[in-house]
């Protein structure tokens, strides 16, 4: 942590993690020489170190002390920004994964799309269809009665009919019937009349 003494060359040193350090304008603790108070990992630019404990540095366009103990020529690790770089490693394989199932779902989603367009034109030609039957349906019904009536009225017609039939038999009958009456009652007259032709003569 120590560096050699008499370093003259300037290079970049940093401020250790104990505290924060005040960098003063003179190599020695008073209270009016305070410039600047340095957070801890503070890069600052090493001008000399010095003999008596304390080391010129520049920061901020600024020259001042330090006390040599508290820097050193480690680079402080980061690890903050060593812990949101693993975070920002695992959200963008998260987010790959991610990216992915998105991708996936958006395709399944064009299929289901797709699919659902299909199934709405099947449901309008079946509803298409579905009013064609209905409508064949109120024909048959309505044939269906025609018919209906239609054989009633053969029924009706057949009635009148054997009604008309049996109404000529008897008519017939009874004209026949009657010729025949004319005609014994003409007989039986040519036969008295002949009689009594035959009496007159005797």
């Amino acid at each position: 942590m120590l560096l050699s003494t008499g370093v003259v060359a300037e290079s970049t040193v940093y401020v250790g993690d104990q505290v924060k350090i005040p960098m003063r304008a003179t190599d020695s603790i008073a209270k009016n020489n305070v410039i600047n108070h340095l957070n801890i990992n503070t890069p600052v630019t090493l001008i000399k170190k010095q003999a008596n404990g304390w080391s010129q540095i520049e920061h901020d366009n600024k020259q001042g002390f330090i006390v040599s103990r508290y820097l050193t020529d480690k680079k402080p690790a980061n690890e903050l920004a060593e812990k949101l770089q693993t975070k920002l490693d695992q959200l963008q394989k998260h987010n790959g994964n991610k990216t992915n199932t998105i991708k996936e779902l958006t395709q399944k989603i064009a299929a289901h799309k797709s699919e659902i367009s299909r199934l709405n034109v099947e449901i309008l030609n079946n509803n298409a269809q579905s009013l064609e039957f209905n409508k064949l349906q109120n024909k048959l019904l309505n044939l269906d009665k025609t018919n209906a009536d239609l054989a009633e009225q053969i029924a009706i017609l057949k009635s009148a009919n054997s009604s008309l039939h049996t109404t000529d038999f008897l008519t017939i009958i009874s004209a026949i019937t009657l010729f025949l009456g004319f005609a014994i009652g003409a007989v039986i007259s040519k036969v008295s009349s002949n009689r009594d032709k035959k009496i007159y003569k005797l």
